[in-house]
């Protein structure tokens, strides 16, 4: 689909120079269901989304043509992850299973069962040797990708568990989750290192910046707070959003975070200050997940009105100090 194909025109302001940038979205439209998900292959050659109505898909990100579509899981899918080769793909339904894609044929390889409830979230680890999901029935499971068993069971969270992320090392494991709390997992030794506590609400998405340095989490309490991994205190509380927040993704340089919510816009953040450098409005209704493209400079969002909107931002300025 060209880009000339979406009918809304925005104006935004990003980078702060220009002031006013407009950027029209490519829309790409094949979903018949809201679309909870959406993921980026790494070498970022195609586009993963999934949906309530039941379908993996596959498109080309310049284009919006769809490649495939992966049919089986019996109820909503509510997540995707790219293993980090990107000969695989994970999804995550309100099945109650999970399953592993070979993306080359589009073909399943295994079907993961052992959860109790609906499967919310799903990640690869950083050497592609484990899957981690996270389930309506409070735990987190580790599974061996080779092999499709389960090799632990994480306990402790007193209610659904919505995201999962490993740290880029791979040592550690985040899970965020209802009862408003994120824990921090030690992979080696299948036991829960810290409980971190600041938010009002449930936690509905994570992850842990490039360096894993910092872990962000988005909330039903309208906020996005940014916490110091190694520590578990918090480092900035990012206020901008008007309704929950439900997903979030750092680019690969870390110096941005996209987040998006209920109120259905884009805000994307330098991390430097902690202050919000644009705004990208379109999507009709609320924004369930956000996703960067290796080039930094392109990003997805999935949303509540059935499509998937592929946004092209300007170059950012030269890199500012740090924290």
């Amino acid at each position: 689909m060209p880009l000339a194909a979406s009918s809304i025109a925005l104006c935004i302001v990003l980078w702060g120079v220009p002031p006013q940038i407009k950027t029209v979205p490519l829309t790409v439209k094949g979903h018949t269901d809201v679309v909870n998900t959406v993921r980026y292959s790494p070498d970022g050659q195609q586009l993963a989304s999934a949906s309530d109505d039941k379908l993996v898909q596959i498109v080309a990100p310049s284009t919006g043509k769809l490649l495939f579509s992966l049919k089986g899981h019996q109820d909503a899918v509510l997540s995707v992850a790219f293993s980090p080769d990107g000969t695989k793909l994970a999804s995550a339904s309100s099945d109650e299973t999970a399953r592993l894609w070979d993306i080359a044929k589009g073909t399943a390889l295994a079907t993961l069962t052992g959860h109790g409830d609906s499967l919310n979230c799903v990640v690869f680890s950083p050497d592609g040797k484990w899957l981690a999901t996270g389930s309506d029935d409070d735990t987190v499971k580790l599974w061996d990708v080779s092999s499709g068993h389960v090799v632990a069971t994480l306990k402790g969270h007193t209610d659904s568990v919505n995201g999962v992320a490993f740290s880029p090392d791979g040592q550690w494991l985040a899970s965020g989750s209802s009862d408003d709390t994120i824990r921090i997992w030690d992979i080696e030794a299948r036991k829960s290192l810290r409980t971190l506590k600041g938010h009002t609400d449930t936690v509905n998405a994570l992850a842990f910046s490039p360096d894993g340095t910092l872990i962000a989490s988005a909330s039903q309490d309208d906020t996005v707070k940014l916490w110091d991994a190694a520590s578990g205190d918090t480092d900035a509380t990012l206020t901008g959003h008007d309704g929950p927040v439900r997903g979030l993704a750092f680019t690969h340089d870390g110096r941005m975070l996209a987040t998006v919510g209920d109120d259905g816009v884009v805000k994307i953040w330098d991390l430097s200050n902690d202050e919000e450098r644009a705004t990208l409005a379109g999507h009709e209704q609320p924004l369930n997940e956000v996703a960067f493209a290796p080039d930094d400079l392109t990003l997805a969002t999935a949303g509540d009105d059935h499509t998937v909107r592929i946004w092209r931002l300007p170059s950012p300025p030269a890199a500012t100090s740090g924290r």
